[in-house]
């Protein structure tokens, strides 16, 4: 892929409703398959939105708080970051 380029979160979500309308119309294979890859994209460049907002929580919440916990629980779960793969002390104990 390209180069990375800014773009106002509006503007993302706009294309995103914009691809949700297109599903609504008959398209031929290449433009709904291009139609799909950009939803993909979407998706993970809003993920990737969720999971920052997720690690920044984490990190602005006061040390050694249960709620810092929680909130660094919440960044390695979304992060996708397995329980056998955290240390004891990162892992809750709902997750044993």
């Amino acid at each position: 892929m390209g180069k990375n380029v800014q773009m106002p979160l509006g503007v993302l979500e706009g294309v995103k409703k914009l691809l949700e309308e297109l599903q609504r119309v008959p398209l031929d294979e290449p433009t709904r398959k291009l139609c799909m890859a950009l939803q993909i994209e979407i998706e993970a460049k809003f993920d990737a939105i969720e999971r920052r907002k997720s690690f920044t929580e984490y990190k602005r919440a006061e040390y050694g708080t249960a709620e810092r916990e929680n909130k660094r629980q919440n960044y390695l779960n979304q992060s996708g970051v397995h329980k056998d793969w955290r240390t004891p002390e990162e892992t809750s104990p709902s997750q044993i």
